[in-house]
C-alpha cells in the first residue's frame, strides 16, 4: 500500500466519486486557470481549500479551485454570518435580488458576459446577511455566494441546462464545506423531478434545514461541516404522493 492509499482512509468522502456536477465545475475552473481567467481572491485572508465531496486523487484538483475562487469568510463576517443564520431561508426575487446578482456576474465566472436580469435568476435564498444565489451565465448557471453586500463565493454550476430527474425524485448535484474548524460552513445544491413540492435536510446534530426550491433546483448552507462529509446528511423529500426519507449517499 503505498502513502496515498494509507491517507484515503482518512479522507471523510472515501469511495464517493464526484457527481458531472462537480466534474464540471472542477474541469471549468482548470481552464480557467489555463487559460489566465481565473478569479483572484483578493481579500486578506487565509486561503483554506475547498472540500469537495470527492476522493483523494480529485480532491487535489478541488483544492485548487478552492484557492482560486472560493475564499473563506472573514473572521469577523462569519462570526456575524453564522449568528443571523435561519433554518427556514427567505426568498428574493425581481429588483430585490439585483445588487447580489450583479455582484455575483462581476465575479467572472461562467461563460457568458454581460448585464443580468431578474430572469437570470434561478433562485436566490436569504438566511440572514448572506444570500445564495444560482443564476444563468452563458448557456450554464453559476453559483454565488454573497455576504453583507460583498462576494464570497463564485462557482461554475453546469456548462449547460441541468438534466432533470424523474417527477418524484432528487439528486445531489454537489455538496461541499469551506472553511476551518468552527469558521467552517457547507452548502448542498440538487436537482428536483416536477413533482416534488419541496426538500428538506436532517443533520446528525438534530438541525432541520429547510432548502429553497425553484426551476427544478434546491439549494441550502449552512454553519458546520457536514456537507463535505460522505454520508452524515439526511434529505426529505416532499411530493405530491407523501414525504420520504433518504440518506444523502443514496442521492448522487
Amino acid at each position: 500500500m503505498n502513502d496515498l492509499e494509507q491517507l484515503s482512509v482518512l479522507d471523510p468522502a472515501h469511495g464517493r466519486e464526484p457527481t458531472a456536477v462537480e466534474w464540471n465545475r472542477a474541469n471549468a475552473v482548470v481552464d480557467r486557470i489555463i487559460d489566465g481567467r481565473a478569479v483572484a481572491n483578493t481579500l486578506p485572508t487565509r486561503r483554506p481549500a475547498r472540500r469537495w465531496v470527492v476522493g483523494l486523487a480529485a480532491a487535489a484538483a478541488a483544492a485548487v479551485a478552492g484557492v482560486v475562487v472560493v475564499p473563506s469568510l472573514l473572521p469577523g463576517t462569519a462570526d456575524r454570518a453564522f449568528a443571523a443564520w435561519t433554518p427556514v431561508p427567505g426568498s428574493l426575487t425581481g429588483e430585490q435580488v439585483m445588487p447580489q446578482a450583479r455582484r455575483c456576474a462581476e465575479s467572472g465566472v461562467g461563460s457568458g458576459s454581460g448585464p443580468v436580469s431578474p430572469s437570470d435568476v434561478v433562485l436566490a435564498e436569504q438566511r440572514g446577511m448572506a444570500t445564495l444565489l444560482i443564476q444563468k451565465r452563458g448557456a450554464g448557471l453559476i453559483e454565488c455566494m454573497i455576504v453583507d453586500g460583498e462576494s464570497f463565493a463564485a462557482m461554475p454550476l453546469t456548462e449547460d441546462a441541468p438534466p432533470v430527474p424523474a417527477k418524484d425524485t432528487v439528486e445531489v448535484a454537489t455538496s461541499s464545506s469551506v472553511g476551518d474548524d468552527d469558521d467552517q460552513y457547507s452548502n448542498i445544491v440538487g436537482l428536483a423531478g416536477p413533482s416534488v413540492t419541496g426538500v428538506d435536510l436532517l443533520l446528525a446534530d438534530g438541525r432541520k434545514i429547510k432548502t429553497s426550491f425553484a426551476g427544478g433546483l434546491w439549494a441550502a448552507w449552512w454553519p458546520g461541516p457536514e456537507g463535505g462529509e460522505a454520508d452524515t446528511i439526511k434529505v426529505v423529500v416532499h411530493n405530491s404522493t407523501g414525504t420520504a426519507t433518504y440518506r444523502i449517499g443514496e442521492l448522487y
